[in-house]
């Protein structure tokens, strides 16, 4: 699964079920369940798929002070401790091949010795985190496979079986079926991630190109990268340590022998390392894996609150000092943050402790807390701060939301008669438009937004049609024509509150 510009850090060997015992293996860099095409080609950059505390190693003590002289003393006593708790993991599964698109030929390939079902054996890494053998691992890596096998780093091999995965995060544990038989093996303990700077030195433990066990050192180069289009849910840290197709699934540990991630993805141009790698976070890793183990999947934490990334034009507007955080933009009444002393307009900047940087960080913190759990969140309410607990309910389904994706045309079908307001094109709320675009029955008023007019205010404003205008300088809008005269009797900026489906955001439009 490939969802943008990063490539997924399995290693796939592909062998014909009609050549197993003699044709030699074709190596490709696996995206998800498929080959990457034109490796090596200057194109548009790939991403590719990285606490019992060991003994002697940040057991009760913070780990040493690095001089020039001893850096590599550290470093070497480190890995001695973390190499043995990751495996190198191997999964089959039977995979189609895709017609070529010449039928005469696809017809044939029978009989010329292609075509037909292939075995697929991906090649990856994992971490093990408890006694009992439960290993920690990219979804990616284990994906659709018939058989796994884990091999650890004094050569023992053993079956595998998958307990839970999650494709929305990439995350999947595994379990050894060990007969019994003690593994001898120290678990990694979980670092908190939450802790990282940039700057600070991490090692990559993994399995690249299915060389072996290989250890590579570098440094935290930033942390909370997100939109990168990996997962569905992301919040990586970004390392230059070497990772490669084969690490998925390894570990990213801090010089305490501490597990903080799970490597991922790598941005590449040619499917190796250039320097920019991707983990998913312990602080988000370890409650999905506790889910997967206690469950089989993941339950998702909701707090029933639309929020938007505190940008310095958002803060100005709302006369607020700039600074990082979220904003309230709305607050679900059937949803927990109802039942608490959060209101629109508070700027959330922290839960449980850990800074709120974006919009994007908090769904994912609050997400993966699970539901039940109980978050502290910490918020601003007109420069004052204050501290509220709330215990999460679970994610409801989504309903379907409007076609399409964000972008500055018109609805062809719609926009006809519609009203022009700043360069939005609106029109009324009815069951037609409610139909179009898949509204929400719980909105009742607004005005629906059918595409921008180029060149105008509202051109490069992130909305989209079937967006439903509400509200405009905190005043509800209950027409296209209300709405215009509002923003007509604005001053310099006017304030919209936009919703799409359940989620609401605030949209700047200018004079």
């Amino acid at each position: 699964m490939k969802k943008g510009g990063g490539l997924l850090l399995g290693l796939n060997l592909v062998l014909s079920l009609s050549a197993i015992g003699g044709s030699s293996a074709a190596i490709w860099l696996h995206f998800h369940d498929r080959p990457a095409e034109g490796a090596g080609v200057d194109e548009e950059p790939s991403v590719e798929p990285a606490r019992p505390v060991p003994d002697g190693v940040g057991a009760g003590r913070p780990a040493p002070s690095l001089g020039l002289g001893d850096t590599q003393v550290q470093t070497a006593e480190v890995a001695a401790r973390c190499l043995p708790s990751v495996v190198n993991i191997s999964t089959r599964r039977v995979v189609e091949d895709a017609a070529s698109g010449n039928p005469f030929f696809d017809l044939l390939r029978p009989f010329l010795g292609g075509g037909g079902p292939r075995e697929a054996q991906s090649l990856g890494s994992g971490v093990i985190v408890s006694e009992e053998g439960v290993v920690l691992t990219n979804h990616h890596v284990v994906a659709d496979a018939t058989e796994i096998r884990v091999t650890l780093s004094d050569g023992r091999e053993l079956p595998a079986i998958t307990v839970g995965s999650d494709p929305e995060s990439d995350v999947a544990v595994l379990r050894l079926q060990s007969q019994g038989q003690p593994l001898g093996v120290h678990p990694l303990a979980y670092g908190d991630s939450s802790a990282l700077r940039q700057g600070d030195v991490v090692l990559a433990i993994g399995n690249p190109f299915g060389v072996g066990q290989t250890v590579t050192m570098g440094i935290v180069s930033a942390v909370g990268r997100a939109s990168m289009g990996i997962t569905d849910y992301e919040d990586f840290i970004q390392t230059d340590a070497a990772i490669n197709p084969g690490n998925s699934g390894g570990a990213l540990v801090n010089l305490r022998g501490e597990l903080i991630g799970i490597n991922t993805a790598i941005l590449s141009r040619t499917g190796g390392s250039h320097g920019i790698g991707f983990a998913i976070p312990s602080n988000m890793a370890q409650p999905l894996a506790e889910a997967l183990l206690r469950d089989g999947h993941v339950t998702r934490g909701w707090l029933g609150v639309a929020i938007q990334d505190l940008t310095p034009q958002l803060a100005r507007s709302m006369g607020l000092r700039g600074g990082r955080g979220v904003v309230v933009m709305d607050v679900e009444q059937s949803g927990p943050a109802a039942s608490v002393d959060l209101r629109r307009s508070d700027v959330i900047t922290g839960l449980d402790g850990e800074t709120i940087r974006s919009s994007r960080q908090f769904r994912n913190l609050v997400a993966t807390r699970g539901a039940g759990a109980d978050i502290r969140i910490t918020r601003q309410r007109g420069g004052e701060a204050g501290e509220v607990r709330v215990t999460l309910a679970e994610r409801p389904a989504r309903g379907g939301g409007p076609p399409g994706s964000p972008g500055s045309g018109a609805d062809p079908a719609s926009v006809d008669g519609a009203t022009d307001v700043g360069g939005l094109l609106v029109t009324p709320l009815t069951d037609a438009m409610r139909s179009r675009y898949g509204i929400p029955r719980d909105l009742t008023r607004g005005a629906v937004i059918v595409g921008t007019r180029d060149g105008s205010p509202a051109a490069a404003a992130p909305v989209q049609p079937g967006d439903v205008v509400v509200e405009i300088n905190g005043q509800p809008v209950t027409s296209p024509e209300q709405l215009s005269s509002a923003y007509d009797g604005s001053l310099f900026v006017a304030m919209l509150r936009v919703r799409r489906g359940v989620d609401t955001r605030l949209v700047i439009l200018r004079r």
